[in-house]
């Protein structure tokens, strides 16, 4: 291919990428670019690009993009020799970019050519003394200062990357390339901060530079403090155009000063400073911008110096409350800034400290708790936010309540309450207060919760009482109420309000805001988990509150309810827990019978309720598990249950959600109640199972088979005919749902039914773990097996993975008498989807199952067969994702397992190899997009 033809199919790829209206064909470009970059013509090409006048400034960009990418992995394919002239060639390109006519748009050009250029620098020690040359060509004329110190910041921030390839002799060039630079990028940045007629533009790429080598670890704080540059970031401040390029130096300065002991004649000259710049957040109170710059720098510093506060308060004081200024302004993106300080301070300072000295900061603490509950205050006009608004607003109060737990570390937890229920009670006293007013401290009370005392009797007490004088007002019901369900545990061991509140908790039900409900159940679970031994006797209050409830709630809040019941029924003893039990279920049960047994048309909203108490139950079983011993009187429940069960299926099977709850039910059957007491109904309910999945294609009716196995698997172990039948019922299950699952597949794709693969593909792997000689023997196993090759076309992780699980076991146990002829039978497809799963889609950590599922077929297939198999599954992957080179190296070093008799690691290092160049393959196109901006 002549090299015209070659940049005139790049021009028309990027042509079809960047103006094509057809995806599939913008794909198809994209593609091909990103192969191109990896062949060695890509060299010649951008650079014939690059240099030609006529190439559009995209045609520039790709070809400096692919030049940079190709000199950090490819630069092997050049010939030592060649490496000057590339170069060279580069450097010539760049005066075009730089003069006053380039093209709007070269500055990116530019700066993919200045990385390219110190990517070369590191693994170049031919280039000697890179950094002075390019001083040297492009420090003196103004309109080249841009490429110099695009190339000084390039340089340091490649140091760092780890995708260039250094040997030791490579890093020992990189680490004196860095000391020798080091000293020069200095001296230049001095010169500049203080030529006449300097500029704003140039001034702010100084500023980065110098960030970059203080961040690269090359410029030590100390060093760039005794030059003017120090004091030309302080002075920039000032600035509105250099402002932002100044707080981003200061906070990297200030950072690098962190260990204090090395860098105490630096931070000597910083603390000043800062404390100096106190007065501009008053001077500049209307400029959020400006506030949130010097709100960054403070907070850098509070952080770093933390040890200082702490050992010399009264001096760095006025640096704590210029942060404290920060807390308070009002502009709620600016507030969290100073979180992380706080926090770090709190906990360098230690639990309620008793050093006077320390008193003021603690009155700043003190002073910060009611700075938080004014901003935790819902606006006046909430009703006009939109619903983002307040999500945002919501996630800031719980981002708040982190820092009122600082407080209480540092003042203590009865301190901070006493503040929170002295505002409440000053709202009170007034003669309107307004509900925010009360509603920010309560919801502080809800927030300190982790820092207080379950047995503090100093304060919560009087929270306590104050409850029934609050208003009725539904914003401070919520937040009372999940008050209430915050300080539980205190609750517990304080139980003799227990009445009054679980009716408030009670009584938040009555109300029609739905928030308010949610808390209420929210609450009352958390009432039933901390405090369920004090709740037995109120159970039957209980029951009449549920059987009055049950028709108003939501059943999300019902659920809730439900599993808070159930968390005082688990603390029972089993034989009266038993009684409870049931006298909450039967009625569930019995609403779902007379749906069951009726046999004219019923509608959806009979059926629904129906659906909600199987939920209900469900939500009860879930919590209390089992009873240990199970009493004798339960052992009769599943026949009778199921009875039910059952006769809901035989007339509403094909309902889903009926199919979805009636599986909740069984599946917590089969955990509540042992072997002996379920027995009676496995044959009926896998009998049902298997015809209401034939007869709907709803995948939890072959769930339920799954756990049928690992249920009965010790029932279904050994020769006896009880054994026997209960093998033979399993195995029967298992064949029926494994052939209607092929028969949908005759009609529908893997992904078009995932949830049917993937409950499919558990039942199968239940089978395998628990009954694997009934399993591996199975008449459909080969079946079996070509569903789980269906499974791994699902772009789906958590399907992918465990149709990966299925495979693994499959060829751990490939000797199995049926095994070598599947795993030849489906040697190809297993080979093609595995071997480029791994390299696609696949979930991490799947590497050893593709090498057991690819040492099985080897060792059950022919050389050749597996050859041209694997050929054919490698050859498909793109170049882009795997290049042609790494995909010889993996065949070739098959070929060498193949020959050495299938044994030793060979495979398993062939497959790691493959899989690293694919994944470096992968990071380049990224790469390449993020610099491209894509």
């Amino acid at each position: 291919m002549s090299l015209s033809q070659s940049t005139s199919i790049v021009l028309a790829a990027l042509q079809a990428l960047y103006h094509d209206p057809d995806a599939a064909a913008k794909k198809k470009a994209n593609e091909w670019l990103q192969e191109f970059q990896h062949s060695v013509e890509a060299w010649q090409t951008c650079h014939d690009l690059l240099t030609s006048p006529e190439t559009s400034l995209e045609g520039r960009l790709f070809s400096a993009q692919t030049l940079r990418a190709k000199i950090v992995y490819d630069l092997s394919q050049l010939p030592r020799i060649q490496l000057v002239p590339l170069r060279d060639s580069i450097l010539t390109s760049l005066p075009a970019l730089t003069s006053p006519s380039a093209p709007q748009g070269s500055r990116a050009v530019v700066l993919q050519l200045c990385l390219a250029l110190a990517d070369l620098a590191i693994q170049m020690p031919e280039w000697q003394d890179p950094a002075r040359q390019m001083i040297e060509n492009y420090g003196k004329d103004p309109g080249t200062v841009g490429v110099l110190l695009g190339f000084l910041k390039s340089l340091v921030e490649e140091a760092g990357n780890g995708k260039i390839p250094l040997n030791e002799d490579g890093k020992d060039h990189l680490a004196n390339l860095m000391s020798t630079s080091a000293k020069q990028v200095l001296d230049v940045l001095v010169m500049y901060i203080q030529a006449p007629g300097l500029t704003p533009q140039i001034q702010s790429t100084i500023f980065d530079t110098l960030r970059s080598w203080v961040v690269g670890g090359e410029l030590p704080a100390f060093e760039v403090a005794t030059t003017p540059l120090f004091p030309a970031t302080f002075e920039a401040l000032a600035s509105d155009q250099l402002f932002d390029s100044a707080v981003d130096v200061l906070c990297d300065l200030i950072n690098e000063t962190q260990e204090i002991q090395d860098n105490v004649e630096v931070i000597q000259q910083i603390i000043p400073r800062l404390i100096a710049l106190g007065p501009q957040l008053d001077i500049h109170q209307e400029d959020g911008d400006r506030i949130r710059g010097y709100c960054r720098i403070f907070c850098e510093a509070g952080e770093c110096y933390k040890d200082l506060i702490a050992k010399h308060p009264s001096d760095l004081l006025p640096l704590v409350q210029a942060i404290s200024k920060c807390a308070a302004y009002p502009d709620l993106d600016i507030v969290p800034i100073t979180f992380q300080f706080w926090y770090q301070l709190a906990t360098t300072l230690g639990r309620q400290p008793t050093d006077p000295a320390l008193q003021p900061i603690l009155d700043i603490y003190s002073e910060l708790q009611k700075i938080i509950i004014r901003h935790l205050s819902f606006p006046s006009d909430d009703e006009g936010q939109t619903s983002q608004e307040k999500e945002e607003f919501r996630y800031f109060r719980h981002r708040m309540g982190d820092t009122l737990k600082d407080c209480c570390h540092l003042l203590g937890a009865p301190t901070c309450l006493r503040v929170s229920l002295n505002l409440v009670l000053s709202a009170l006293s007034s003669p309107s207060p307004q509900w925010q007013e009360i509603e920010a401290p309560l919801f502080s009370m809800r927030s300190m919760g982790a820092e207080v005392d379950p047995d503090d009797d100093e304060v919560l007490p009087h929270i306590m009482e104050l409850l029934p004088r609050l208003p009725d007002h539904p914003r401070i019901r919520y937040a009372a109420i999940l008050v209430l369900s915050r300080y539980t545990q205190w609750i517990d061991r304080h139980p003799q309000n227990l009445e009054f509140q679980l009716q408030y908790i009670s009584s938040g039900f009555q109300m029609p805001e739905d928030e308010v409900q949610a808390a209420a159940a929210q609450a009352m679970k958390f009432m039933c988990q901390d405090c369920g031994s004090h709740l037995v006797p109120f159970l039957p209050q209980l029951h009449d509150f549920v059987t009055q409830m049950r028709d108003r709630l939501d059943q999300a809040d019902l659920l809730e309810v439900c599993e808070a019941i159930g968390h005082v029924i688990e603390r029972m003893e089993p034989e009266q827990a038993a009684g409870i039990l049931q006298q909450f279920c039967q009625p569930l049960l019995a609403r779902v019978q007379v749906v069951a047994m009726t046999t004219e048309s019923v509608g959806k909203p009979e059926l629904t309720k129906a659906a909600d108490a199987l939920e209900q139950i469900d939500a009860f079983l879930n919590v209390v598990g089992t009873l240990t011993p199970l009493p004798q009187s339960c052992l009769s429940t599943p026949t009778a249950v199921y009875a039910v069960l059952d006769a809901l299926l035989a007339r509403h099977a094909q309902i889903y959600y009926i199919s979805e709850r009636t599986g909740y039910v069984l599946r917590r059957g089969l955990t509540f109640f042992p072997t002996t007491a379920l027995e009676p109904v496995l044959q009926p309910m896998l009998e049902r199972m298997t015809l209401a999945f034939e007869q709907s294609g709803y995948p939890s009716y072959v769930w339920i088979v799954g756990k049928s196995a690992a249920k009965f698997a010790n029932a279904a172990r050994g020769s006896s005919p009880h054994a026997l039948g209960v093998a033979g019922l399993l195995g029967g299950a298992l064949e029926r749902v494994t052939l209607q699952v092929g028969k949908m597949l005759t009609s529908k794709t893997a992904v078009e039914i995932p949830d049917v693969i993937e409950d499919y593909l558990h039942c199968f792997l239940s089978y395998l773990n628990f009954l694997p000689p009934l399993t591996l023997s199975s008449p459909i196993l080969h079946l079996s097996l070509s569903h789980t090759l269906s499974a791994l076309t699902c772009p789906s992780t958590p399907i992918i993975s465990v149709a990966l699980d299925v495979l693994s076991i499959l060829s751990e146990n490939q000797h199995e008498p049926q095994l070598p002829p599947i795993f030849r039978q489906y040697g190809k497809a297993l080979l093609g989807l595995c071997l480029t799963g791994l390299l696609q889609d696949f979930p991490e950590g799947s590497t050893n199952a593709v090498q057991g599922v690819v040492n099985a077929v080897c060792a059950a297939s022919e050389n050749a067969e597996v050859e041209s198999w694997a050929t054919e599954a490698v050859g498909g992957v793109a170049g882009w994702m795997l290049p042609l080179s790494d995909k010889e190296v993996f065949l070739r070093d098959l070929h060498e397992y193949l020959l050495q008799g299938k044994t030793g690691d060979k495979l398993k290092n062939a497959i790691v190899q493959m899989l690293r160049a694919s994944r470096r393959a992968k990071e380049r196109g990224r790469q390449a997009r993020k610099s491209l901006g894509g």
